[in-house]
């Protein structure tokens, strides 16, 4: 069965992909941060990662250079949320 890890501290995103991603055949795998996320990899590596560009105990961006660094072949979807001008816009970045 593959392996999804999700890292996000939005705990609304990580419900709205937990209820995306629970109908699947994945095994997914929740980190509420970029360090437990890292963790939660080394012990045991995912087929994908999704991953929040912006979190408050390590970046997005920081996290995904280091498990690239680590693991250059870790296939990641970035995703954010932001808003502007009042309305919340969600974007995905394939990486």
């Amino acid at each position: 069965m593959a392996r999804i890890l999700v890292i996000d501290d939005d705990g609304e995103m990580r419900e709205t992909l937990r209820q995306f991603l629970g109908d699947s055949r994945y095994e997914v795998v929740y980190a509420p941060n970029g360090k437990e996320g890292i963790r939660l990899y080394r012990k045991e590596p995912a087929d994908l990662v999704i991953t929040d560009l912006i979190r408050l105990e390590k970046q997005g961006a920081d996290a995904i250079i280091e498990l690239r660094s680590e693991f250059p072949d870790v296939k990641i979807i970035t995703i954010s949320r932001g808003d502007r001008m009042g309305s919340r816009e969600h974007f995905m970045i394939v990486s």
